[in-house]
């Protein structure tokens, strides 16, 4: 039979649960998630992803029932300028006045669900087994997995599968993918594999500067995961890279038999937790402003421009992109390195029809897909790249490879192509850096 649970005293659950509410729930990011947009609200953090939010913040015991009022319709009132649903936890330890007041604004209230804390310290360790030693068997981190490996299309079946609970995860799986996925020492996500097929996923992330890895969700009974990531986070190698520590605790939201399997492995109940949901009139974007480009996508456009406009990266060899015919090749100026961005930008919005999407290559870094009329502006992230070869090579492209720019940082040049872009930069970046340098024909 599984036991309780360890037994926290009232105290030390206080201790734990105010650090908790301190450092997690009124974090502020020192980068906002991928396409999204932090704002500050007295103690709220409001998030804006263009496709939902998301609100958080430290504790409001002294703010009065008029004030949570206040903030509330407030929050409300900028989520529905965007035209976001969003998602507002409410704990057990809150004001009874948040709920009511959320309820009062038309937010629906979904199940409850414990909100579960372990000291890593405390957890069993896994065994060889377990650990994913074997290559059909135990925990396996999907972060040297790309995201189109059988891995993580198992993991994301298993994750949007219907099951007995109507939340059943603390962050929905495709959240965490489009926040930026695993990233070493810092966030992971991982499989549970038996005779070499997927069981379950979790996903979890240590956030900057805090004492928890969170658990964003589990997709069974399965405390093999939280168990595998105190490999994570207490080994001297892997500290996190923030606290230059261990992180000492693990939280988890929970429900039912996932509930049930990580009391029994050593977590405890710290309190628990509700999301409010509550949608505006507008129909909300399908896709963030700013989105990681897939890896397959990439590819793909590399191999294009390789191929098709005679892109070879070498230091040695200046000419390293062809291009196609009409384009325009600028020399560039480091002392007006901003200026071409003023002329760049606006063209690539006037080229471009509302909701078509454009790419950004930095070569050997992140790339990214995003919607140049959502980015740049009051509220809006900022774009994801520059025009300007800022220490390697830049481009940004229509995914047709119709037009774009291609930035050299040894040369120091700018190349422009495509009829209708290279009309409306033509003018601007001639005054701006003179005649160009060449053209092809």
């Amino acid at each position: 039979m599984a036991r309780e649970g360890v037994r926290m005293d009232r105290l030390e659950r206080a201790r734990v649960l105010g650090v908790y509410t301190a450092q997690v729930r009124g974090r502020v990011p020192r980068w906002p998630p991928t396409g999204a947009v932090v704002e500050l609200d007295g103690p709220l953090v409001r998030t804006h992803c263009g496709t939902h939010g998301t609100v958080g913040h430290g504790p409001l015991t002294d703010i009065p029932r008029a004030g949570i009022a206040e903030l509330v319709g407030r929050g409300t009132d900028a989520f529905a300028a965007r035209g976001e649903p969003v998602r507002w936890k409410v704990h057990g330890h809150d004001p009874g006045a948040l709920a009511a007041e959320l309820t009062a604004a038309g937010f629906t209230a979904g199940p409850e669900r414990s909100l579960l804390v372990a000291e890593f310290a405390r957890l069993e360790p896994l065994t060889a087994l377990e650990r994913g030693r074997a290559p059909r068997a135990g925990v396996h981190s999907l972060i040297s997995s790309g995201s189109g490996s059988p891995w993580w299309e198992a993991a994301r079946a298993l994750a949007e599968a219907p099951g007995p609970h109507p939340e059943p995860h603390a962050e929905p799986l495709a959240d965490f993918e489009a926040d930026g996925g695993p990233v070493w020492k810092e966030r992971d996500a991982a499989v549970l594999l038996e005779d070499g097929r997927v069981i379950a996923a979790g996903w979890a992330e240590v956030p900057r500067g805090t004492d928890f890895l969170v658990i964003g969700g589990v997709t069974g009974p399965h405390a093999e995961f939280p168990r595998a990531w105190r490999e994570l986070v207490t080994p001297p190698e892997h500290y996190h890279r923030s606290l230059h520590r261990p992180v000492p605790y693990c939280v988890a939201e929970a429900a039912g038999e996932l509930r049930t399997a990580l009391l029994a492995a050593g977590f405890a109940e710290l309190t628990t937790v509700r999301t409010h949901h509550w949608a505006p009139p507008a129909v909300p974007a399908r896709s963030r402003p700013v989105a990681l480009l897939d890896p397959r996508c990439e590819d793909r456009l590399w191999d294009r421009v390789e191929r098709e406009y005679g892109f070879q990266p070498r230091i040695e060899r200046f000419c390293a992109f062809e291009g196609p015919a009409g384009g325009a090749t600028w020399r560039l100026d480091r002392a007006l390195a901003d200026e071409p961005e003023r002329i760049v930008r606006p063209a690539l919005q006037a080229v471009t029809r509302p909701g078509e999407r454009l790419a950004w290559l930095d070569w050997n870094h992140t790339c990214y897909d995003f919607d140049p009329h959502r980015v740049g502006g009051p509220g809006e992230p900022d774009w994801p790249g520059e025009a300007y070869p800022n220490g390697d090579y830049h481009l940004f492209l229509d995914h047709d490879l119709r037009f774009g720019t291609f930035g050299h940082p040894w040369e120091e040049t700018l190349t422009v192509f495509g009829a209708d872009l290279l009309a409306a930069v033509g003018g601007g970046l001639t005054a701006l850096l003179g005649e160009p340098l060449r053209r092809t024909g």
